[in-house]
């Protein structure tokens, strides 16, 4: 294995968490579908259902809630605290992780935050994209959130490509609306104009860039160097969540075959004005991953979520 083997393949390690601890609260239904003439390719997730067949928004709520240090603490200060504790003992430093990422979260129902956290963790567990900056440690007032892009990720291929993910997250309660905000909102970073949106977050990578290993951090630097050749080597994606409420839950474990299709027809519809919207806003040539999650409610997710992080 050569060098180049060595430093994709410690980068890939830094993705975090099992996938089958987030996917066995939210399973996709069917396969995951290209949308004709465009480079999205669309996951469509339904919440499971408990033994009694109710929605299981508290157990996908508690998944997400346990994720809020990685989501919002730099590795490098996570991996301080276990240090502290493999020196004292003491879980003292690593539970001060759970308050200070606690504290960094708005104290509003409302908040877009929860969608945030989900989307990191499609990245992360399922696209397995390690986190290149935690925006919400650079926050200086807590109730204020982040700007820019909702999540900056990134992979590094076998040829020496750095691929940069930008997210977008959308928890509403209209589907036609959240996905055209989704769309309006993460075109700008991925449109071939887009250079003064995304040199304003590639700043903020290259200033806080999340990766502990000084041989890592050295070579990923290297592309964001207007100097050096491989910036010609950075490739710019999305990836997006768009939730929203949807009545008349289905439980997709215990669907009959004529539910199934009638279900397949919705999702369909679903794919035709993803389609449209990707052609609305000229992105039909960039790689795109879009994560359909429709929920009982995007207002309870958030209020659970909130409940057992333990915002107030």
């Amino acid at each position: 294995m050569d060098e180049v083997d060595v430093i994709v393949e410690r980068f890939r390690e830094l993705a975090r968490g099992e996938c089958d601890s987030l996917l066995t609260f939210l399973p996709i239904f069917e396969e995951a579908v290209t949308i004709p003439g465009t480079s999205t390719l669309v996951r469509t997730h339904f919440l499971a259902h408990d033994a009694n067949g109710v929605p299981a928004t508290d157990s996908l709520a508690g998944v997400m809630a346990n994720a809020a240090v990685d989501f919002c603490i730099p590795r490098a200060k996570a991996a301080q605290a276990y240090a502290d504790y493999e020196k004292t003992k003491s879980t003292e430093a690593i539970i001060s992780l759970n308050e200070q990422a606690r504290d960094l979260f708005v104290e509003s129902e409302s908040s877009g935050e929860g969608g945030e956290l989900l989307l990191f963790l499609l990245l992360e567990r399922v696209l397995q994209r390690p986190q290149l900056i935690s925006k919400m440690a650079l926050k200086t007032n807590p109730q204020v959130h982040v700007h820019g892009s909702d999540g900056i990720h990134g992979g590094l291929a076998d040829d020496g490509v750095l691929d940069l993910y930008w997210g977008e997250s959308k928890l509403y309660h209209s589907s036609s609306d959240a996905f055209k905000d989704c769309f309006e909102s993460i075109a700008p970073y991925l449109l071939p104009d887009g250079t003064d949106r995304r040199k304003q977050d590639l700043l903020l990578v290259r200033d806080h860039l999340n990766v502990p290993q000084p041989e890592l951090v050295s070579y990923l630097l290297e592309y964001f160097d207007e100097t050096n050749p491989k910036t010609l080597k950075v490739r710019w994606n999305g990836v997006c969540l768009v939730g929203f409420d949807l009545d008349n839950y289905p439980n997709i474990a215990a669907l009959d075959e004529a539910q199934k299709e009638d279900l397949s027809k919705m999702v369909r519809r679903w794919h035709n004005t993803i389609g449209s919207r990707v052609n609305e806003f000229k992105i039909i040539t960039v790689n795109i991953d879009l994560f359909c999650i429709p929920m009982p409610s995007v207002a309870d997710l958030r209020a659970h979520v909130l409940k057992r992080i333990g915002v107030k």
